[in-house]
């Protein structure tokens, strides 16, 4: 990092986010905090600060960094999700629900809280609206692979097979290497006894590296 001492908040902001799509978390951290020191009420920073924290696996620091965005802005929608997340990684469901469905009231079309209030309504036994949630995911973002994949999961627990196979097979023509999606749909169509194609998906899903993203989205 240079030594810059008398950076704006915009210009260490600026150089924060570059840095961190970069994936230069130490220098984009070290900017963010001069940010922070700065102005300590810069949303941008502690949303960016809590995405860096929580790759750390330093999940309480990404934590303190929502609540206090959201309580400088009650109604940032992007640190109740983002908290929301921490709380779902963390299996504290209920405390996760709670702040997806608060970035929904902020925000009605939050696709990922959508997405992942679908996500904790699974996770607590709830088909019915975790399904809801994901078709509304849905249609917001035609194009959320992980919603369509995840409203297959429960369309198969239904018992579903055919509704489960057609959102199978959107997920992984939009997502062809991801292997969680072809063993998935290998295994539904061994469970059709279409054992020839089973066997095939699930090969396929043998040896495929695949590349985890994070769960959040850091914010210019």
């Amino acid at each position: 990092m240079n030594d810059e001492k008398d950076l704006t908040v915009k210009e260490a902001f600026d150089l924060a986010f570059q840095n961190h799509q970069n994936n230069d978390l130490q220098d984009a951290q070290n900017y963010y905090q001069k940010v922070l020191k700065i102005d300590p009420d810069h949303l941008g920073a502690l949303n960016n600060l809590g995405v860096i924290y929580k790759n750390l696996q330093e999940n309480q620091k990404a934590r303190d960094c929502y609540e206090k965005a959201i309580e400088i802005d009650p109604n940032y929608a992007n640190a109740h999700n983002n908290l929301g997340v921490i709380f779902k990684n963390q299996k504290e469901y209920q405390k996760a629900k709670e702040c997806f469905e608060k970035a929904i009231e902020i925000n009605p079309i939050y696709v990922e809280a959508h997405y992942y209030l679908g996500v904790v309504f699974k996770e607590l036994g709830d088909l019915q609206k975790a399904k809801e949630c994901y078709k509304k995911a849905i249609e917001i973002n035609p194009n959320h692979v992980n919603a369509h994949f995840n409203l297959g999961v429960v369309f198969k627990l239904l018992g579903e097979t055919q509704k489960a196979k057609s959102y199978f097979e959107k997920s992984f023509s939009k997502d062809p290497t991801n292997t969680k999606y072809l063993g998935e749909y290998g295994g539904l169509l061994l469970k059709m006894n279409d054992h020839s194609n089973g066997l095939k998906f699930l090969k396929k899903s043998e040896g495929v590296i695949r590349f985890s993203q994070s769960d959040f989205e850091i914010i210019k």
